[in-house]
């Protein structure tokens, strides 16, 4: 069942005085990258972004109630009753990345954290602030967040963002709950409580200005995780998903614990109650997580690419719609993959996973390549050569040639893998590629998969293909 979740928790409302955040200036690189701080709102662009927030509530008919954002029907009703749908978890284990964001960067509304996209993200595009203390602190709370994900297949990112056709989500590390419209006094946000985890590419924010503790901000960012994969607040102090920031070290709770609806309702129990039992009122951290990822093992299996269309060195005419046509599968569930065309610097990563695309290319030569990327870096790939309106030709002779057969044939990456450190942690990845990498086009003139790859001049008509391409609508991939 494809179910939209329209709640925004808005948890860890601060239960103690706010800790002085560092007073030394920002840094000027981070993880090895330059950072240039956004600049300071002033107090009327606080005010329209607290506006826009407003609106949003309003034009949605939804109301800011105990700490959650809800349809305002079910505020009327019972903010204590969750949605009981017809609802039965079957599904395997997925592995998954999540990106610790302390970059900042010009976010947009939406639903896509490839795209820097939130729904919390209203009245246009915003700056959001980066993480304004050193690389030590910074490193402290990314090992809280490790310590706390290390039994599960999840993998941590946090040197550069994951390929986009990667599907990872996103918590921004930085700012403050002004920046995006909320009241002061917030710790963090997630603005959508995606019962059973079924988007993959949600964001969330820890605002990480707001208090000085390094174990506060790392349960913080763990918390708006969690409740972008599903999970409630409960009781007990020592608990991840407890409403209220405590000091000390945090853990998931093992056993089935009482709910605490204190700051807000809870969203998911039909979920819960599949671990838990119905009726039961309480939720089981780590049952749920083990289920939407399994254990934590090394995966050194690529997923495996068939390009069942177009043919290897078909003849097109001009004009001609032409069919892309990909299988894709792996030996865990999460992977994502992008069809490509090298030549003309096409990259469409299949947000919606998509597994077929239709093109009209302009006269010449080009490479049509599917590949897909699991979280430990492996690589697969298809490829096939068209040639549309034009003969094939052995580039080094400049002969009438058949061309080499990729077509259907899959890989585990390209030859030569670089020993670039890999940043994904969670327990010792072996990829076989980095995935930073992978989001770079092709080079026209390199034949990265060794299968001699023909290519030619990219006609000027190309401008018009590539726009078409870009027009292709982007839609949810969830989970039935």
């Amino acid at each position: 069942m494809t179910r939209l979740i329209a709640y925004i928790s808005i948890p860890c409302a601060l239960a103690l005085a706010p800790l002085a955040a560092a007073a030394d200036p920002a840094p000027q690189t981070l993880f090895g990258q330059p950072v240039q701080a956004a600049p300071e709102l002033t107090e009327e662009e606080i005010a329209a972004r607290r506006a826009a927030f407003e609106k949003y509530l309003e034009e949605n008919d939804l109301i800011h109630a105990g700490g959650l954002v809800v349809p305002r029907s079910m505020a009327e009703d019972d903010l204590s009753a969750g949605p009981r749908p017809s609802y039965a978890w079957d599904t395997p284990p997925k592995r998954h990345t999540v990106f610790l964001n302390f970059f900042g960067g010009e976010m947009t509304g939406g639903t896509n954290s490839a795209l820097m996209e939130s729904p919390c993200i209203q009245g246009g595009t915003v700056q959001y602030p980066q993480f304004l203390r050193s690389e030590q602190e910074a490193l402290a709370i990314i090992q809280v967040f490790k310590d706390a994900m290390e039994p599960f297949g999840v993998r941590i990112a946090y040197e550069k963002a994951p390929p986009k056709h990667l599907p990872y989500s996103m918590v921004m590390m930085g700012g403050k709950p002004q920046v995006i419209g909320l009241p002061n006094g917030v710790l963090g946000v997630a603005c959508n409580l995606d019962c059973g985890d079924t988007w993959w590419r949600d964001t969330t924010f820890a605002f990480t200005e707001v208090a000085g503790d390094i174990q506060v901000l790392g349960t913080t960012a763990l918390q708006e995780a969690a409740h972008a994969w599903g999970l409630d607040h409960i009781d007990g102090e020592d608990n991840i998903m407890y409403p209220y920031a405590t000091f000390g070290k945090k853990v998931w709770a093992d056993t089935c614990t009482p709910y605490n609806a204190a700051t807000g309702p809870i969203g998911c129990e039909y979920v819960h109650d599949e671990f838990c039992g119905e009726n039961g009122g309480a939720q089981n951290d780590i049952a749920e997580l083990m289920a939407f990822f399994g254990a934590n093992s090394v995966d050194d299996v690529a997923p495996t690419v068939t390009l069942l269309s177009p043919e290897d060195g078909a003849m097109i005419e001009p004009g001609t719609d032409v069919l892309v046509k990909a299988e894709v599968s792996d030996n865990f569930e999460g992977y994502g993959w992008r069809m490509m065309i090298p030549e003309a610097n096409i990259e469409q990563p299949a947000y919606s996973g998509e597994k077929q695309w239709s093109i009209k290319p302009p006269k010449g030569t080009y490479t049509i390549r599917v590949e897909a990327l699991d979280h430990d870096g492996n690589i697969g790939f298809a490829e096939s050569v068209i040639h549309v309106g034009v003969e094939p030709t052995d580039p080094t002779t400049g002969e009438p040639t058949t061309g080499s057969d990729t077509s259907g044939t899959t890989s585990e990456g390209p030859p030569g893998e670089s020993d670039t450190e890999d940043s994904t942690g969670g327990g010792g990845s072996n990829a076989t590629v980095d995935p930073a990498t992978a989001t770079a086009p092709l080079d026209p003139g390199t034949d990265e998969s060794g299968c001699n790859c023909v290519t030619a001049p990219v006609s000027r008509d190309m401008s018009v293909w590539m726009l078409a391409l870009a027009g292709l609508g982007l839609v949810r991939r969830r989970r039935t």
